[in-house]
């Protein structure tokens, strides 16, 4: 069995276990629906409060608090969620002993909503997340208006939904993903983030990979732009991404010849 073998047959083993401990009392339609009803409520009291909007409040904040979302993601996933160091030690355990021990890259789908319990992130995820707006919302709430201090609460619940929904979409078997533009890109990176030998290392991004790109943990290198729109194409990988994906390759080849021979 070659390691390749040897990581799908591990996932499938643990999948087998991990369904069997879910409580009787896990529904995923409620795990999702608390995600939703809290994400929704956030944006819903948050538009309700908003008057005599301007064209500036919304622009000024939003893409602002969108890209300070992105790089939440991004940090949370390398600095928390991936690293043996991280100063939560259950979130890590959670993130890497059951997410990537569920999921490989050559078992990204799920089956039922059962199996929502790993997919989805933890009840407690979008409360944490809507939370971290929270200072800058009420600084720029103070400083500037109340309509922008709701705009960046509102945008980052909404970018919560965006995060789990994109998230979910990678982890879907469905040919017409693959040739959506932005989407594609999204599928292709997490596909690598979740072979072991570069969850810690690369695509940290969920979403849109602009963090991934600015800072060097994509394993593109054709900057922002060229990163977003990339598609399912692996001419940009990095050449010593590259050649480690080419020696695991060889080494699958060379355990399948191995085998024929026996």
């Amino acid at each position: 069995m070659n390691r390749e073998q040897e990581i799908i047959a591990r996932s499938h083993a643990f999948r087998k276990e991990y369904r069997a401990e879910t409580p009787s009392w896990y529904r995923g339609e409620l795990h999702l629906a608390f995600t939703l009803i809290f994400t929704f409520s956030v944006i819903w009291y948050c538009a309700a409060r908003l008057t005599d909007m301007s064209w500036q409040e919304w622009l000024f904040v939003v893409v602002p608090m969108f890209l300070f979302g992105n790089w939440a993601e991004w940090a949370g996933h390398r600095y928390l969620l991936h690293n043996p160091r991280s100063w939560i030690k259950p979130a890590y355990k959670r993130h890497v002993g059951t997410h990537h021990q569920f999921f490989s890259h050559g078992t990204l789908d799920y089956d039922g909503q059962q199996d929502w319990r790993a997919l989805l992130f933890p009840p407690f995820a979008p409360i944490l997340f809507v939370l971290a707006a929270l200072p800058p919302a009420l600084a720029v709430g103070y400083l500037w208006s109340a309509n922008a201090g709701y705009i960046a609460m509102l945008t980052m619940a909404s970018y919560y939904l965006m995060y789990e929904g994109l998230h979910t979409l990678s982890h879907l078997k469905h040919p017409i993903l693959d040739r959506l533009p932005l989407i594609n890109t999204v599928r292709r990176m997490h596909v690598l983030h979740h072979n072991p030998d570069f969850m810690h290392t690369r695509n940290f991004n969920l979403t849109f990979p602009i963090c991934d790109a600015l800072f060097g943990t994509s394993d593109l290198n054709k900057g922002v732009l060229g990163t977003l729109f990339n598609g399912m194409s692996n001419e940009a990988r990095r050449k010593e991404d590259q050649a480690r994906l080419d020696a695991q390759q060889t080494a699958r080849d060379a355990s399948i010849h191995t085998g024929r021979n026996n």
